[in-house]
């Protein structure tokens, strides 16, 4: 019970998995004001989590590929923002509109000081081992286990 109410807490959302430029990310949402969360309003490389942020088209590739698989505004026709610029006590950022015609990604002005905003977030997923390196590594150490079990015990008396 105490697992489901984590989940279903307000503010926060499954992370959803996009491919941008290449790379898969974990799309997340959390509910706050810029001024209260600063320090994500920034790439990965800058410590933040938006990867978007600083490029408009970038914030408009997410939120075409989210739209509304993490939930909406309090708006319920907007998905979360994807903010990607902060200027004069706003912020600015791209949202799915599902209505239309046809459907598509807004971008909007939104105030900084603000508590009920959904925002998103993302981190890049780390990618899997090659299968070819993981089973080359593997037989690897399956040689060096046997080569040690030979020194360990002496050499065979078989041979």
């Amino acid at each position: 019970a105490a697992l489901a109410a984590i989940s279903l807490s307000p503010g926060s959302a499954q992370a959803y998995v996009v491919t941008v430029g290449g790379v898969q990310y974990d799309v997340t949402t959390f509910t706050g004001s810029y001024d209260a969360n600063t320090s994500k309003f920034a790439t990965a490389a800058n410590g933040g989590v938006m990867p978007w942020w600083g490029s408009k088209s970038l914030a408009t590739q997410f939120a075409t590929q989210v739209g509304f698989n993490l939930g909406t505004q309090q708006d319920p026709t907007l998905g979360p923002y994807f903010g990607y610029d902060y200027a004069g006590g706003f912020v600015d950022g791209s949202a799915w509109r599902g209505n239309g015609p046809p459907p598509g990604v807004v971008a909007r002005s939104m105030g900084g000081g603000n508590p009920f905003y959904t925002w998103a977030q993302a981190t890049p997923v780390p990618a899997p081992l090659p299968v070819l390196g993981s089973a080359a590594a593997l037989g690897f150490c399956r040689r060096l286990r046997s080569r040690s079990k030979r020194l360990r015990h002496g050499p065979s008396r078989l041979a």
